[in-house]
C-alpha cells in the first residue's frame, strides 16, 4: 500500500545548508526472535530465518534514573547570589588596593586601556584623550564645588544624560533602575571614591553574572569633559557602568544600538517580556496589553518603550518632537477617576524630547501632575494612550524580583545528531511561576544571530519514566534569545535545549562559531535540578512527544501515521509512526523546493523503514531565512507497509543512539 502526500509552507523563516553524507550502521545486529548474531548485510536470520529487526536502540525508557536520584536544590535566591558575588568582590577589591599601595601606583586595568583600540571603530570624533576622574571638568557650573561620589542618596532619572554614543536603550534601562536606588547599589560593588582608582560593577553578561574590574579612566573631549555619558552631579555610576559594558562587549563603539530588553537582563539578570503594539489589534487585544501595563506598573517592574514604526516618518517623529528609533523608559501608567481615558509618563534618557500632547486638557494634566512628582526633569512628559500607540512600536517589561530564584546553567549546542545532549532534570515541588531563558553566547553584539534554537520541557512519569505524558512545551526562535513564561505543577521535569545550526562537521575548526549557551531558569520557588549529558535518543522521546501534540496529522491507515508540527514556530518536525505488528514501513520523504531552510539529516531525500510498533523522528528542518528574505519548504511523503527491511538513506547510526534512531511506541499507548 502506498499513499503520497504533499504539502507546501511558503514565506517560514529559514538557511539552506545541503550537504550529503551517511550515517554509519551497526556492524551487526541480533535476531529479535532467537536473539542469534548476524553480519550486517544479511536480511534473515542465519539462524532462524526471521526478518532482520532492530530493537536493540529502542527502548524507550532513556531516562536517566540517577540523575533524577541525584536532584539536589540548585536554584539560588536572587538574594543570597547577589551577596556572594559581593564577597567575592570585596576579595577581589582588597587585592588591587594592596598591590597599588605596594607599588605607589594608581589602578590601570590593562585589558580595557585608555586607548583608541578600545574605543572602536567610528567613534565620535570629539573624543580627544582618556583623563582620570580628578582631571575631568564638570560637566556643569553648579558642580564645581561637589565633591565626587559613585552615587548620591537619592539618585534621578535626570542624572543620566546620553552623550553622542548612540546607546540610549542602555541608559533606558539604567534610568529605570536608577528609580530603584537599592539596584543601582547591587551593580555598583564599589561604593566609595578611591584614590587608587579601581572600580568594580556587577553585569549579568550572556545569561551570568560577571563581575567587571574598572580603572577611572574615561574618554573626554578637548574641554576635558565626558565624551559620552555624563556624571551629573559629579555621580560616578553613569560612566562607570556605561564602561563596564563597553569592557564586556570589546569597545565603547560595541555599545551602538539595541534594545531596552537587553539593557534591563544586563543590569537585572532577569528576563523580560518585549509586547509589539500594533494600531491593527483588535481591541480586546489593546485591552490586553494596557492591562499588562497597569499590572506591571502596580508591581512596581520596569517598564521600557521604543520608537521604532515603520508607518510613521522621521518627518512627523519630528514635528511630534518625539525622537525616532529611540529607546524610552516608562514611569507611570494610569485612568484617572472623572476621566475614563489612559495616559502614560515616558521619560526620553537623551533628555532633549520636548513632546506635548494637546488632546490632554490643562484640567487633566494638573490631576496627572498630582499623581506622580517629576523633579520637574528634562524629556518627561505624559502621552495618552491613542497617541502613544501611534509613536510607539513596543513594550518591554523586566520581570525582575528581588524574592525569586534562579538557576544558570552554562553548555554547549551539539555538533551532530550522535553527540550526547545537555538535559536538565529538574524537581517542581509545589505550583511555581517559571521563565526558561536559552541566551546564545553572541561573539559580537552587533551582529544577528539568525541561528534557530529550541528547547523542550517535559513532565516523567515516576513509574514509568515515560515523557511527556501531561506536559510538554515546545519553544523556538531564531537569533540568540529563546523565552518561555508559565506555571508547572508539582513534578519532575527533563529540559533539554538543541539546535541543528552547529552541525557542520565538514568545515575546519578556526570557522566554527561559538556553541556556547546559558540556560536560565527563574522560579517564585527554589527548585532542585541537575544537568547532565545525554544519549541524543532522550532528545528523540521529547521531540517525538511534541510533534505529538503539536502537529498536522496524516493518518494513512489504522497502522501507519505521518505527522508534522505546526508552522507557529521557525522548524519543523516530521515523525513517522508504524503501530502494525508484523511489518515493517517504509516512508520515503521528499523535499521538492527548499529556500533558507537547514535539514537534520544533510539530504532532501529520505528513506527508512521503521520496525513494528515504533515511531521515528524523520528529520527536524530549521528556519535560517535573514529579515530581508524568505522562506520555503514543499515536500512529499509516501507510507507503505512492507515485509523486508532495508538500511535507511542516509544511513542511521542506531549504535551511537543517533537522533534519528526508531522509538519503540511506549506500552502505555
Amino acid at each position: 500500500m502506498g499513499v503520497t502526500v504533499s504539502q507546501n509552507h511558503s514565506h517560514l523563516p529559514m538557511r539552506s545548508t545541503i550537504n550529503q553524507w551517511a550515517f554509519k550502521g551497526p556492524s551487526t545486529w541480533h535476531c529479535t526472535f532467537c536473539t542469534s548474531r548476524n553480519q550486517n548485510d544479511r536480511r534473515y536470520c542465519n539462524v532462524c530465518g526471521k526478518a532482520k529487526i532492530i530493537l536493540k536502540h529502542q527502548e524507550s525508557k532513556t531516562v536517566n534514573r540517577k540523575s533524577i536520584a541525584s536532584m539536589r536544590p540548585t536554584s539560588v535566591s536572587v538574594r543570597a547570589r547577589r551577596n556572594e558575588d559581593k564577597l567575592d568582590a570585596e576579595n577581589i577589591f582588597r587585592d588591587i588596593i594592596l598591590f597599588c599601595h605596594q607599588n605607589n601606583v594608581s589602578f590601570v586595568d590593562d585589558q580595557f586601556p585608555p586607548s583608541f583600540q578600545s574605543l572602536g571603530a567610528h567613534v565620535s570624533g570629539n573624543v580627544t584623550k582618556w583623563l582620570r576622574i580628578s582631571e575631568i571638568s564638570p560637566s556643569s557650573s553648579t558642580d564645581h564645588y561637589v565633591p565626587w561620589t559613585i552615587c548620591c542618596s537619592t539618585p534621578q532619572p535626570s542624572d543620566i544624560q546620553q552623550g553622542d554614543l548612540g546607546n540610549c536603550w542602555l541608559l533606558a534601562a539604567l534610568s529605570l533602575i536608577t528609580e530603584r536606588p537599592s539596584m543601582l547599589r547591587h551593580i555598583l560593588l564599589t561604593q566609595k571614591v578611591n584614590p587608587e582608582g579601581a572600580y568594580l560593577v556587577r553585569l549579568c553578561h550572556n545569561g551570568l553574572w560577571k563581575t567587571v574590574i574598572l580603572d577611572d579612566c574615561f574618554p573626554c573631549t578637548e574641554h576635558n569633559t565626558l565624551a559620552f555619558s555624563k556624571a551629573t552631579k559629579r555621580q560616578l555610576y553613569v560612566p562607570l557602568i556605561e564602561k563596564a559594558c563597553a569592557k564586556l562587549f570589546g569597545s565603547y563603539s560595541s555599545l551602538r544600538g539595541g534594545l531596552t530588553a537587553e539593557g534591563l537582563q544586563l543590569l537585572t539578570g532577569a528576563p523580560c517580556d518585549r509586547i509589539k503594539l500594533s494600531t491593527s489589534d483588535e481591541e480586546k487585544d489593546i485591552d490586553i496589553t494596557w492591562t499588562k501595563l497597569l499590572s506591571a506598573c502596580e508591581s512596581k517592574l520596569l517598564i521600557g518603550t521604543s520608537t521604532s514604526r515603520t508607518n510613521i516618518s522621521t518627518d512627523e517623529y519630528h514635528r511630534a518632537r518625539i525622537r525616532a528609533n529611540h529607546a524610552f523608559s516608562v514611569l507611570f501608567v494610569t485612568t484617572l477617576p472623572t476621566d475614563p481615558s489612559r495616559f502614560l509618563l515616558i521619560r526620553d534618557p537623551h533628555g532633549n524630547t520636548d513632546y506635548s500632547d494637546r488632546s490632554i486638557k490643562s484640567s487633566i494634566r494638573t490631576q496627572l501632575h498630582s499623581l506622580y512628582e517629576t523633579h520637574h526633569s528634562s524629556g518627561v512628559f505624559w502621552i495618552s494612550w491613542p497617541n502613544f500607540l501611534h509613536f510607539f512600536d513596543s513594550v518591554t517589561i523586566s520581570t525582575y524580583a528581588s524574592d525569586y530564584f534562579d538557576i544558570r546553567e552554562q553548555a554547549k549546542f551539539t555538533r551532530s545528531p550522535i553527540q550526547p545532549v545537555p538535559a536538565y532534570y529538574l524537581y517542581v515541588g509545589q505550583t511555581s511561576s517559571i521563565n526558561i531563558s536559552l541566551i546564545y553566547h553572541r561573539p559580537d553584539r552587533q551582529l544577528y544571530n539568525y541561528h534557530t534554537q529550541s528547547f523542550v520541557l517535559c513532565d516523567i512519569e515516576q513509574e514509568s519514566k515515560n515523557v511527556g505524558t501531561h506536559e510538554i512545551i515546545l519553544q523556538s526562535c531564531r537569533g540568540g534569545f529563546t523565552n518561555w513564561t508559565g506555571t508547572l505543577k508539582p513534578g519532575i521535569y527533563v529540559l533539554i535545549p538543541f539546535s541543528t545550526s552547529f552541525w557542520y562537521d565538514h568545515i575546519n575548526e578556526r570557522e566554527r562559531k561559538t556553541r556556547d549557551f546559558t540556560l536560565v531558569i527563574y522560579s517564585s520557588s527554589q527548585l532542585n535540578g541537575t544537568l547532565i549529558n545525554e544519549p541524543p535518543t532522550l532528545l528523540t522521546d521529547c521531540l517525538i512527544a511534541a510533534t505529538l501534540k503539536y502537529c498536522n496529522k496524516s493518518k494513512i491507515d489504522e497502522f501507519s501515521t505521518f505527522y508534522s508540527t505546526l508552522s507557529r514556530l521557525p522548524l519543523k518536525l516530521f515523525v513517522a509512526e508504524n503501530k502494525s505488528k508484523t511489518h515493517f514501513l517504509s516512508v520515503n520523504m521528499d523535499i521538492t523546493q527548499a529556500k533558507n531552510i537547514r535539514h537534520s539529516r544533510y539530504s532532501f531525500r529520505t528513506q527508512d523503514f521503521i520496525p513494528p510498533c515504533h515511531r521515528q523522528l524523520i528529520c527536524i528542518v530549521e528556519w535560517t531565512n535573514q529579515d530581508d528574505q524568505l522562506a520555503h519548504l514543499s515536500y512529499t511523503h509516501t507510507l507503505t507497509l512492507t515485509e523486508e527491511w532495508q538500511n535507511s538513506i542516509p544511513y542511521i547510526d542506531a549504535d551511537q543512539n543517533d537522533l534519528h534512531t526508531p522509538r519503540a511506541i511506549p506500552m502505555s499507548f
